[in-house]
This record gives structure tokens, C-alpha cells and sequence, in this order.
């Protein structure tokens, strides 16, 4: 068995032109990495990459479709606002799917700290003075 060893990296800036140009010669690595590229630096149209990345949660490869709920909670920390209603409504619809469930509860979950401080912050504190009793 061979191990290989991955290095992180950011991709660099990117715009959803490079998106599209990669997935239509079938590039995938170069489309996914422009796909982060796209929200990482706050460079862009906010609302373009929000469809953007709300028309590619329904692509038909799943690495795509998963890297865009993950997009849009990126989107969610960088800019700090979206359509919520929309897009929390599409994340909740992909969560039914089996590939792209996980990373959109973690898109969600952004959501919740990043569109939402202070509510987080008053669940923790109620989660930390009621998960002492659960136990009982």
C-alpha cells in the first residue's frame, strides 16, 4: 500500500468565466479549484457567485455539485450576507442527497455563525447550561 502525501493549498483568485471555461472542456481539478477561487477572496460579485454556485449544486458530477454547497458557506463567511432564504432552501433540498449531504449541513452550519453571531453564541450558552442535565 502507498501513502501519498497531500499539500493544502489555496487556489488562486478566480472568476465564475474560469468556472465555466474549465467545466465545459471537462477540466475537473481546474474547475474545482476555481470554483474556491471564486469565493475565497471576496473579489466578486456576490450575488453572481451566489447563482453561480446555487446553479452547480444540481451538476451531474458529484464532486462538483458537493464543492458548491461547501461554496456557499464560504460565500456566507467572506461577504457575510446572501439571499438567505433562497439559498438555505436549495442547501436543505440538496441535504436529501446522499453525496452532498454533509457538506451541505456544514454550508448550514456556516450560515449559523457567520449570517448569525449573536444567535449562535446565545445557543451555545443555553447548550452548555442544559447538556449537564441530559445526562440524567
Amino acid at each position: 500500500m502507498r501513502h501519498e502525501h497531500h499539500v493544502f493549498y489555496n487556489p488562486p483568485p478566480s472568476t465564475p468565466a474560469a468556472v465555466h471555461a474549465a467545466l465545459d472542456r471537462g477540466d475537473m481539478s481546474a474547475a474545482l479549484n476555481a470554483m474556491v477561487g471564486t469565493v475565497l477572496y471576496g473579489d466578486g460579485d456576490r450575488k453572481e457567485l451566489q447563482e453561480l454556485h446555487l446553479r452547480l449544486l444540481d451538476h451531474e458530477d458529484h464532486q462538483v455539485s458537493a464543492l458548491a454547497a461547501t461554496c456557499l458557506g464560504h460565500l456566507a463567511r467572506v461577504y457575510g450576507q446572501l439571499d438567505e432564504r433562497r439559498v438555505v432552501a436549495a442547501l436543505r433540498r440538496a441535504q436529501a442527497v446522499p453525496h452532498i449531504h454533509g457538506t451541505a449541513g456544514n454550508a448550514l452550519d456556516d450560515f449559523r455563525i457567520f449570517l448569525h453571531p449573536r444567535r449562535t453564541r446565545w445557543r451555545q450558552r443555553v447548550w452548555i447550561v442544559i447538556r449537564p442535565w441530559m445526562w440524567f
